[in-house]
């Protein structure tokens, strides 16, 4: 199954895990940008020759990364200042004696207040997964270790594979069960190959920090660093076994639906029966609709694993598998080898954020939503959502425009990408059905318990929905998150709350910015609809090839034009773009901002053009666009970006999509020769 939603920024690359509370002062601005400051331009830098230095050079000189982040741009500003709001709020209700005991803000306070309690956090020390280890020390045979395997995919624990519902591919209507591979802790599988300096450098730097964690559960170094050798074997089995990135982004290459005799078949040395029955969905009518394997051969070798590693090896397998989840919400010595790891060695990152920041990751992550109603309430402004509805209609038409006048495509393929996008469903802001947290028990004893409890809940929140009708009301991103998505099995775009900020969002400043913000981020997230991959869907959500076989050619022509280009970008002395690993994201750049600009052409029908600090609305529009990507990066995280990521660096999701424009030549006087300037055959233009 294909990751059923794709998002404008890759969060989670970001995402840093830390303990510690630092307050120092940074040589960095948390004030957003409103409109256009020509202060950050390079006049120096011709704009035909590097437009993203040109808009953002000095921007770039003048800003620096503070020390607990990865990277700093503009979004990351809107994400701090959305932080002292939910600070705010966090704080409140954990101030609160009168708030009910059962109540949502009740149980956020008990959360925000058990991940800022740092006394009781050391003093308990690894206390809060003694329970848990011992269950695991108890395992005596393979029967045992399933027995342990499935009661720790309960709380989202145990590794070796990952399972969630969702919509059948094929038969959108149905919730199914997906099962998927997994199992392992580098961010991707040719990290257990690469035989490079730096690649040799994390994995070892990896097997270092698991041996650590085992000291500190209670081995002596030399066993602790047998074990870490052991385990790192499983893992490595399972990455060999495991399906590339780029493989993945096929979705019929991960869609096999199967019974729940095949896929029992298939494994006939794992009993399904126990893990079914133990996270609650034993009734074998919960598989009436079938059951996908994302990659049966991934499957088979863990068959086979189950019988010819030893059963202390997969307990240690389970072990590290919850102490690497639990390490930062315990004692300082486990949160820092944690922090080492994950941020210092991964993403390069200096030191460890504020607590309270943490804190707030912890409290999205148990009850997000309920913490995004009280955030909405507070900062969402329904002329915002009317704006944007607005814009929305005249991209949409724009992309509308796009697909009639497209020259290479039939008109039978014509007629149903129109079909398409006339379904398409528009969210903004918020859902209109705040989820029931009724039944969470969360106190202020313990924040490994609480998030382990919240996880339990979370997951049979999703698991109850298995074989019922699919609740399009819901959302998969909370409503203070700085991002978008489009979903294919639901064929709609998704434009939270906290998106709809400066520099993406103005309601103060003149379309041409809005158009080159936010207006962007809709073009993108409609043409993720119409990628390589969103096209092979219908507008019900189906997998589905409407496509004729000449205009599928022609679309993958251009398709591989665009890999080429990326490909071609270079990130490091030893490190490209990937063209194939980022297409879907690329096609969605330059489909997105070509029909944000034809979108911005029908909001200006009529209007007065005026000129404004020099420039036209059409100049402005792409050095707004600039504004959304300018990203300063460190480079252990640029890397870990290009080679696990699908999206591009925010430096060539500028000069990527505006060099194919023949409307971004025109508006700086571009020439054929230029740098920014492709032309003929070099020129790629899909939508």
């Amino acid at each position: 199954m294909k990751i059923k939603f794709l998002l404008i920024f890759a969060v989670a690359i970001f995402q840093v895990f830390s303990t510690a509370s630092y307050a120092q002062e940074h040589h960095h601005s948390t004030e957003l940008a409103r409109g256009i400051n020509p202060e950050d331009f390079d006049s120096s830098v011709d704009p035909n020759v590097d437009f993203y230095r040109y808009s953002c050079g000095n921007w770039l000189k003048n800003n620096s990364i503070p020390p607990e982040y990865s990277s700093w741009s503009d979004w990351r500003k809107i994400d701090l200042n959305n932080e002292k709001l939910l600070k705010q709020i966090l704080e409140d209700v954990t101030a609160n004696p009168m708030l009910s005991s059962n109540s949502n803000a009740k149980m956020l306070g008990d959360i925000y207040y058990t991940a800022l309690d740092t006394l009781k956090i050391e003093s308990d020390g690894m206390n809060p997964v003694k329970e848990d280890l011992a269950l695991i020390d108890g395992i005596s045979n393979k029967d045992d270790f399933i027995k342990v395997f499935a009661q720790m995919k309960q709380y989202r624990n145990g590794g070796l594979f990952s399972f969630w519902v969702g919509q059948d591919d094929k038969n959108s209507a149905n919730v199914i069960m997906q099962l998927f591979q997994g199992g392992i802790g580098l961010p991707e599988k040719d990290y257990y190959f690469k035989d490079d300096p730096k690649s040799k450098e994390i994995r070892e730097k990896y097997r270092q920090f698991m041996e650590n964690i085992f000291v500190l559960i209670g081995n002596d170094r030399n066993a602790a660093a047998k074990i870490s050798r052991d385990v790192m074997a499983i893992e490595t089995r399972l990455a060999q076994a495991s399906m590339s990135r780029i493989d993945m982004r096929e979705a019929e290459a991960t869609y096999h639906p199967m019974t729940l005799q095949e896929v029992k078949a298939l494994t006939p040395d794992f009993s399904w029966n126990v893990l079914f029955e133990t996270i609650g969905i034993g009734d074998e009518r919960n598989f009436e609709k079938g059951i996908n394997v994302g990659q049966p051969e991934f499957f088979k070798e863990v068959n086979r694993m189950l019988t010819d590693v030893n059963v202390n090896d997969w307990k240690n397998y389970l072990k590290w598998n919850l102490m690497r989840s639990a390490a930062d919400k315990l004692s300082r010595p486990f949160a820092d080898e944690s922090f080492n790891y994950y941020s210092k060695t991964l993403r390069g990152v200096e030191q460890q954020r504020e607590r309270w920041r943490n804190g707030i990751e912890y409290v999205e992550d148990a009850m997000g939503e309920a913490l995004g109603q009280m955030f909405v309430a507070k900062s969402f402004k329904p002329e915002a959502k009317q704006r944007a509805l607005e814009m929305v209609a005249n991209i949409k038409e724009a992309f509308k425009d796009r697909i009639l006048m497209n020259e290479w495509m039939s008109e039978e393929t014509k007629k149903q990408a129109l079909k398409k996008l006339g379904t398409f469903d528009v969210k903004i802001g918020y859902t209109d059905k705040w989820r029931d947290f009724a039944g969470l028990k969360i106190d202020r004893s313990s924040l490994y318990n609480n998030m382990k409890q919240a996880a339990i809940f979370n997951q049979q929140y999703n698991l109850n929905k298995i074989g019922k009708p699919v609740d399009r009301t819901e959302w998969w991103m909370l409503p203070q998150t700085v991002n978008a998505y489009y979903s294919s099995s639901k064929n709609e775009i998704v434009f939270p709350a906290g998106i709809m900020q400066p520099p993406f969002f103005d309601p103060d400043a003149d379309d041409a910015v809005n158009y080159g913000g936010i207006g962007m981020v809709i073009g993108h997230e409609i043409t993720h609809g119409f990628d390589d991959q969103g096209r092979k869907y219908d507008g019900e959500g189906n997998m589905s090839d409407w496509w004729t076989e000449i205009d599928a050619a022609k679309f993958k022509e251009r398709a591989d034009k665009l890999v080429k280009q990326y490909n071609n970008f270079k990130v490091a002395d030893d490190l490209n773009v990937n063209g194939e690993l980022t297409l879907g994201e690329n096609i969605a750049d330059l489909g997105g901002l070509i029909v944000a600009y034809y979108g911005l052409q029908k909001a200006l029908e009529g209007k007065e053009r005026k000129l404004i600090d020099g420039f036209t609305q059409e100049q402005r529009f792409f050095l707004s666009n600039t504004n959304v990507w300018r990203t300063l990066m460190r480079p252990e995280t640029m890397r870990l970006l290009v080679t696990t990521d699908s999206h591009s660096p925010g430096e060539f999701r500028v000069t990527g999509p505006m060099s194919n424009m023949e409307e971004f030549m025109k508006a700086f006087g571009g020439k054929p020769g230029d740098p920014m300037v492709r032309t003929g055959n070099e020129r790629v233009v899909i939508w």
